[in-house]
């Protein structure tokens, strides 16, 4: 993220300039040192970035790469802080494969205009079809800024499982097994041989209940998650 043209935007939105002001003294006159194997290093100038574990810099975030979401015709653009999703559909795959990497080539050119890197390494593709079409899924790659992008058979954005038939099981199948484990681990700390004074059990489940409790309270967790 660049300052200034932070800075810039806002000025163009018409922002009070206390805030715009704010925003500035907020982003710069930054310095930062690396400690390795407990030897620090000396102070560098930082003239780029947000500080981290901030509450505002994922706002200023957003507001910065806000210029990268487009309408795309018979598709869609969503994004989340620095997670975007390029949606795009037709009659045929070869036409969703063209698409995607011409809307991919555009959001390109916008983010370098911006100082924004997209990493080819985390980029996913997956093709999906609707309910009735019973056809075999492509498999054919999307070719991104020289490299080949492969089709896979699960997709995880935002926390979710997507696949090609955009069935649900995969992704409450994966959660269920994550909320199995951690059921599994705090159950082997917590044996039932255990005994709690009086004094401290006064509002406890009975201890008989507890593995019920204890199931009930992880097994649930991932239907929302």
């Amino acid at each position: 993220m660049n300052p200034s043209s932070l800075c810039s935007m806002a000025q163009a939105k018409a922002v009070n300039r206390y805030l715009v002001s704010w925003t500035r003294s907020f982003l710069t006159g930054k310095t930062c040192r690396l400690r390795y194997y407990g030897s620090s290093k000396v102070f560098a100038s930082v003239s780029v970035g947000t500080p981290q574990a901030s509450l505002v810099s994922p706002l200023l975030f957003v507001i910065y790469v806000s210029r990268l979401d487009r309408e795309i015709p018979q598709g869609l653009t969503l994004s989340y802080v620095d997670d975007t999703g390029l949606t795009v559909s037709s009659t045929a795959y070869r036409h969703n494969i063209q698409s995607l990497q011409r809307h991919c080539a555009v959001l390109k050119g916008s983010g370098a205009r911006l100082g924004a890197i997209f990493s080819i390494p985390k980029t996913d593709l997956i093709h999906r079809r609707t309910m009735m079409d019973r056809g075999p899924v492509s498999r054919s790659p999307v070719h991104v800024d020289g490299s080949i992008c492969a089709s896979k058979d699960e997709v995880r954005w935002l926390g979710y499982w997507f696949t090609p038939s955009v069935s649900t099981t995969p992704h409450f199948t994966k959660r269920l097994a994550k909320a199995q484990a951690a059921f599994v681990a705090i159950k082997r700390l917590s044996p039932r041989a255990w005994v709690f004074p009086r004094s401290c059990a006064t509002g406890w489940p009975p201890l008989a209940s507890c593995p019920s409790s204890v199931t009930a309270r992880i097994l649930s967790s991932p239907l929302f998650t």
